[in-house]
This record gives structure tokens, sequence and C-alpha cells, in this order.
């Protein structure tokens, strides 16, 4: 019975077809068990003749290649993968991630004229002895990867200008004055300075990350951020947000219609719905008393967001986030 059932076939086409589907996705033992759960029961024995028999489909000879390094366990075993870029598929995964297997797959496959690769040492020695004709090209996710890592090491540079656009930016969306003059900067020596400042003299001696984090007694993480900076960075000096903050009109005007207590300060910011102690509305108002300069509360982002922001499209922007990265333009004329 053509299209039913082929000569001396137990099954049927549609059955053989269906089974065969399985296997391709899941394989002998676990096809074996989801087409008893469907009712169609077969051996994994039998799944996996029924992939043999139905082959693998020719594909045309790969003209454009991307080859990357993969995870089979994350730092411990690794493979490489190739990608055939014109039709979107993989192709092959070959054993670790040296030199050796990529050469040897591409001089068995003498049609590859473009190979796109990241910028490791290993990949760029397999592509020139490998396919010596072929161009190399270096992958659009890599040299974005490498230009934000540019980026975000001179963010890193000027921790002093991220604070002034973070104190303006607060500023500018209160009540529209700019005085991030009054923000009081200042940076308190410490041990951590004296390691922010070996760091770079170790990488400059040639010393590895690893042993340079040993000898520091910090992290590599750590070592790698102060080598891009190249010069001590100080922790966030900028006060964070407080309570207060929503409440300081309050206080403002109460203390210029003559209230000098805190005690009843406190009392009333309470009956507003304040939630916070008697300490920090006494500190206030000896401050707003005395005539120094308001603290600013500002949050600091991380470099690696402000990085983000500072290379992603305006127009794609959340609005807050554009408005930030404009005042940080405004403090930092570098990173404009």
């Amino acid at each position: 019975m053509p299209g039913l059932v082929a000569p001396k076939a137990r099954r049927s086409e549609r059955l053989v077809e269906a089974q065969t589907d399985i296997g391709m996705v899941l394989g002998g033992e676990p096809g074996a068990r989801l087409s008893r759960r469907l009712a169609m029961p077969v051996s994994g024995d039998t799944v996996l003749r029924l992939i043999r028999h139905r082959g693998i489909n020719p594909s045309p000879p790969p003209r454009v290649v991307g080859i990357d390094d993969w995870a089979w366990r994350r730092g411990r075993s690794y493979g490489t993968i190739v990608c055939d870029l014109e039709r979107r598929c993989v192709i092959d995964l070959l054993p670790g991630r040296s030199s050796a297997p990529v050469r040897d797959w591409l001089a068995a496959h003498p049609s590859v004229t473009v190979i796109g690769r990241d910028r490791s040492g290993p990949y760029a020695e397999a592509a020139r002895t490998g396919a010596p004709t072929a161009t190399q090209v270096a992958d659009r996710w890599y040299l974005l990867v490498n230009a934000s890592e540019a980026l975000r090491g001179i963010v890193e540079r000027h921790p002093s200008e991220n604070r002034d656009g973070a104190l303006r930016f607060v500023h500018i969306s209160s009540d529209g004055r700019d005085a991030t003059e009054s923000a009081p900067t200042s940076v308190v020596h410490n041990p951590r300075c004296d390691r922010c400042e070996t760091a770079p003299r170790f990488h400059g001696e040639g010393m590895p990350t690893k042993e340079t984090a040993r000898r520091i007694g910090a992290s590599r993480n750590a070592v790698r951020c102060r080598v891009r900076a190249g010069r001590f960075m100080p922790y966030r000096q900028a006060p964070g947000p407080s309570r207060l903050d929503r409440h300081l009109p309050f206080v403002e005007a109460r203390l210029q219609e003559g209230e000098r207590s805190a005690t009843v300060l406190h009392r009333e910011l309470r009956a507003q719905g304040f939630t916070g102690g008697y300490d920090i509305v006494r500190r206030w108002a000896a401050q707003l008393r005395s005539g120094a300069p308001r603290p600013v509360s500002a949050r600091i982002p991380s470099t690696r967001r402000i990085t983000r922001w500072l290379t992603g499209d305006p127009a794609t922007l959340l609005p807050v986030d554009r408005a930030f990265t404009e005042a940080l333009c405004v403090a930092a004329p570098k990173l404009r």
C-alpha cells in the first residue's frame, strides 16, 4: 500500500516518521519512553536504527564560518564550535579550544574563504596554518565588547566626575538648581590606597594577575579594575538617599518660621508619616541652623551601568537614564 506501509514492514510510514522525529530530538532511550507515553511503544535500539536509516541531508560546502569556544563544564572543560554564518547553523563541534583541532578542520574544508573569530591567539594561528588563503575577520560582538571595556576603564578613572554628575543630576531633577560646587569631596588615605598603587606597578613588571592578587591580598577582578584605572579609586563618598529627603521642604519651612527644637520637628514629621529616627532630624536641623551647605544625597550607578548608558542609543534609554548621562557629560567633558 504505497503511502501507508512499505512491503514487509511492521509499522506504517506515518508511525515511522513520528518515532524518527522523536528520536532525532531526544535520542534512543528518552525517545522510547516518550513514544510509550504517546501509545506508540518502541525500544530504544529501534529508535536509534530509525535515526540511522534517515541519514543526514547533505549540506553545501561552507564558505563563511564562525569559530568560538564553548563550555562543556564552565571553568573545567571546553570545546570549539564551528558555525556556518551564511546558513546560520552549527556544523561541527571540536574537542578542546587549542589551535590543532581547528587547524585540521580548516585543512579538511578548503571551501572556507572567510573565518570570523574572537581575538585569541590559538584561533588566529589555526586560521593562518589551516586556511592560509582565507580572510580572517574579528567578530562584531568582540569588537563591541573590547570597545565597551576600554570605555569602562575610562569611566573607572573618573570617580569624582561620576559623583559630580550624580550630584548635578539630583539638583537638576529636584529644583533645577546646579549646586555641585557645595558638595564636599574628601578622601582619607588608607592601606587600600597602597594596594591600588601596587597592582599597576606589578602589572608593569610583567607579573601575572593571579600572582598579583595573591601578593596584595585582593581578588583577580579587583586587580584588573585597578590596572585599568591606573590609580587609586576611592569608594563612593556621596551619601546615600535618606528617609528625610522628601520631608526637607517642610523642615526648611518650619525652621524659617522660627522653630528650633529638633524634638518638635521630629514629632511633627512623625505625624506626617516620617518613619526615621530622632538623630537624623537633629543633625539636619543643626546643619540648617548653622547655615552650612545642605549635603546632597545621590546614588552613583556602577561603572558597568554608566558604560552601557554611554554606549547605547540615547533614543532607547529611559528618560531618567538619558538625563543622568547628559549631566555626567557636563561634569566630565572627557567622557563626552
